[in-house]
Formats: C-alpha cells, structure tokens, sequence
C-alpha cells in the first residue's frame, strides 16, 4: 500500500525530528562570550578555501520581530533578523530557524543588480525587523527567488512576496502546494503564492528576467516512491564571481561559541557552555553525538572546511545523493565547470567564503572529510527507517 506524497512527506520529517531529538545541548557555564561567536567572524584558516571576515550585524529589535504565521511548528515567535554586508553588491539576513532540539541559523540573501533593484533569493520570515532593514537598502525589490523545494526555505516565501507584490516571482521547479505540485507551467501552480516562471533546467527553457546577469543551473528529480520532487537551483553572479547555493554546500566554522543571534533564542548560560556549539552543529546536520575526553570528533572533522552537509547526502527529503547520484553528479560537473567563481555564499552557518570549483566539487566525493563509521549511526538509523516504511525512494549509492 502507497502512501500519498503529502503524508509521506510529514512522516519523513517526523522520523527525522524524533531521531534527532534523542540528545540535547548541555546547559553548563563554560567560556566567556566571544566576538568570533558572530557569524561569519570566524578566523580564516590556511588553504584554498577560507571563511571571509565581514563586519559585525545590523540588527533592529524596535521594528519588531513578532511573527503570526506559524508555518514551522514549533517555532519561536519573536524571530530575530542580524544583517551582514557581504561585500560586492550582496547582503545576508539571517534568522534562527528551531524543530524541537535542532537549531540553525538560515539565511536570505541578497544582490544588488545592475538596474539598483534588488535580487532576493531564498526569502525569511517578513518580521519588522527584517523588513526595515531591507528598506536600509534603499532600493527596490525586484525579483523574488525560491530556489528549492525544502520546507524550511518555502514557508516564507508567500508571507514574503505578499509584502512586495510587484517584485517578480520565481520558483525551483516541483514545489508542492496545498493540491498539488507545481512542475513547469507556472499556470498550473497550486501555490499560496503568484509565480512567473520556473527557474530553468536548460537554456531552451524560459529565462528569467536577470539573467544576464546571473545565471541559473537547477538540479530536479522525481523519483518514484520519494516523498516528493527535489531541486535546488544554483547562482552564478559573474560581476562579482559569487556562487549562491541554499544546501548543497555549507561553511561551520570551529569557534568557541554559537554565532549571537542564538542569544536571541537561548539563555547565555546555554551558549557560553563549550558544548554547546559543536552539539548544535551534529544535531543540525544529523550526525551522532559522539565525545572523546573534550573533543567532538564527528564535529572536527566537518569544520572549516566547504562540506556538504551529512544530511543532505543521506536523507531524500532533503537532498538526493544516495537516490540520484549520476544526477547528483552531474548537476555539480555542470556548474564548476561552467562557473569561476572564487567565493560562495549559502543559506546556513557562516557566508561568505572564498572556495574554487575544485573545492565545491570536492566536498560532493564519498566521505570526504573522512567521518567515521560511528559518526553515521544515527543517520543509517534514519535510513533504515525510511527503507523500512517506504518513505522514500530506494537507495541507490553510498553516502558514508
């Protein structure tokens, strides 16, 4: 018996929230507060790819951060937004997203085009805050941009576009609305929101307007038996040589706090304990809790460096490398052949830093960061209980 995409996309998620939430961070006082603790503060570290300083935040609490629409339960109302100057034309707002013990930040980004108007990719929630800190810009918003089918990524995306109803609307192909899924018609979409196009899977398909100034290579696929489409759409900003991806790669920088938006959401005493970061990072990215004397090996290793995130590479609702691997593949030879950009920025833990093709298409290879098996059990766990209960697709490579 086949479950419809809906319930089994809801299962998928509850699976992952219950195995996640089987450990918790520790709340003992430990080191004093640090200005690394900023994202995106972080010391650089030796090599090609390194983590690019950048000044500290823009906040404005007064504008408010209350938010009505809980389309993320469990989540915080009071949704606080820190803007950082990404250089070059591009600017972050992050907030912190919260799914029962599992914490991390997220982030719209922002690029200022050629026309002063503004491109928005990946859009938080529109809390007073953050959108008084946009209008700081003072420029107009132009384009809207949803680049993937994640949940965490589309929920604001409505509540956003309603605020700015002449900016134009564009969405990474197979979004699930509340009757259906969107696929390459916009006049089919079932979405709470207008959409004007799709971002393209080929140059034959319709562009959008910005085109000529950046570029677009989305990765799709619809596998039987998943709980639902999967894409993610990749950006290439050719003035500034920037990449803008939402999950596909991450930056998490080894520091001895939380970056502070955290305080925002949890008690100092909870993010000045030591702990508490690296436990914030493993649970964010689904892998085991393992401690050795004072160290976290699991989060050593997947530290500093460009590293796809373990979730993403084991769990389909989120990515599909273990369900599509050639597709996978040949999505990431696409863009860093095609692409030179020599910095990234992406929707979670520190942005922006500087990384090669080279170091973007490393970190897609098996185990890169050479985790060990114990590091993955928790993950395997999550497998064996979405093969058990058919909630996704086989698998089909190997994600350790």
């Amino acid at each position: 018996m086949h479950m419809r995409r809906p319930m089994r996309r809801a299962l998928a998620c509850l699976v992952a929230l219950r195995i996640a939430g089987a450990a918790r961070p520790t709340t003992r006082r430990g080191a004093m507060r640090s200005l690394a603790g900023a994202a995106g503060l972080a010391p650089a570290v030796a090599g090609a790819a390194s983590l690019t300083p950048i000044a500290p935040p823009v906040t404005r609490p007064e504008a408010g951060r209350f938010f009505a629409e809980a389309i993320l339960p469990p989540v915080p109302f009071a949704r606080a937004t820190y803007r950082y100057d990404l250089g070059r034309g591009a600017y972050a707002f992050e907030q912190l997203l919260r799914f029962s013990n599992v914490s991390a930040t997220v982030r719209m980004t922002v690029q200022r085009l050629k026309s002063g108007g503004l491109w928005v990719n990946a859009p938080v929630a529109p809390t007073g805050e953050c959108l008084s800190l946009l209008a700081d810009l003072d420029a107009p918003v132009e384009h809207l941009v949803l680049p993937v089918t994640a949940l965490e990524h589309k929920a604001f995306f409505g509540p956003f576009a309603r605020k700015f109803p002449r900016a134009s609307t564009w969405v990474a192909p197979g979004q699930y609305g509340p009757f259906g899924s969107l696929g390459f018609d916009p006049a089919t979409s079932t979405l709470p929101f207008r959409v004007d196009g799709v971002l393209p899977r080929s140059k034959r398909d319709p562009q959008p307007p910005w085109a000529g100034e950046i570029d677009t290579r989305t990765f799709y696929v619809d596998l039987p038996g998943n709980a639902g489409p999967v894409a993610e759409s990749a950006f290439f900003h050719g003035a500034t040589k920037t990449l803008f991806v939402t999950d596909a790669v991450s930056w998490i920088p080894k520091q001895p706090t939380a970056p502070d938006i955290f305080r925002t959401s949890f008690p100092d005493s909870s993010v000045d304990d030591p702990d508490f970061w690296p436990q914030s990072v493993l649970q964010a990215v689904f892998l085991s809790l393992r401690k050795e004397g004072s160290a976290w090996p699991g989060y050593d290793r997947i530290t500093d460096r460009v590293v796809r995130a373990p979730i993403l590479a084991a769990f389909a609702a989120a990515f599909a490398d273990i369900r599509a691997p050639d597709e996978t593949a040949a999505w990431v030879d696409d863009f860093t052949k095609s692409w030179a950009f020599d910095r990234v920025v992406t929707a979670h833990f520190a942005s922006p830093f500087a990384a090669s093709p080279r170091d973007v298409k490393r970190a897609f290879g098996r185990n890169p960061n050479g985790l060990d098996a114990r590091d993955w059990a928790q993950l395997d766990d999550l497998n064996r209980v979405i093969v058990k209960n058919d909630l996704g697709a086989p698998v089909r490579g190997d994600y350790h």
